[in-house]
């Protein structure tokens, strides 16, 4: 009985930390679009910048949110 309270207990904490990450991440892009907008909108020539923003943004929702590293063998879980 007590294996399966700890196992809960791990997976309460995996969960409340991922949650953490992906607000934070979340929480970024938020600032990273503000900042893509500002520089859009200020200084039009500077396409440069916009295009890193916009690469390190693609960056972060394909790593957090669309899980690929678990696709190519970074499984938490181990699943099927």
């Amino acid at each position: 009985m007590e294996d399966k309270s700890n196992l809960e207990e791990q997976n309460n904490d995996s969960y409340k930390e991922d949650k953490n990450i992906g607000v934070a991440v979340f929480l970024l892009l938020a600032a990273l679009t503000f900042g893509e907008f500002f520089i859009g909108s200020i200084a039009v020539d500077w396409s440069w910048p916009l295009w890193g923003i916009a690469i390190l943004k693609a960056t972060l929702i394909i790593y957090y949110f669309m899980h690929v590293t678990r696709v190519f063998g970074g499984s938490k879980e181990g699943g099927s």
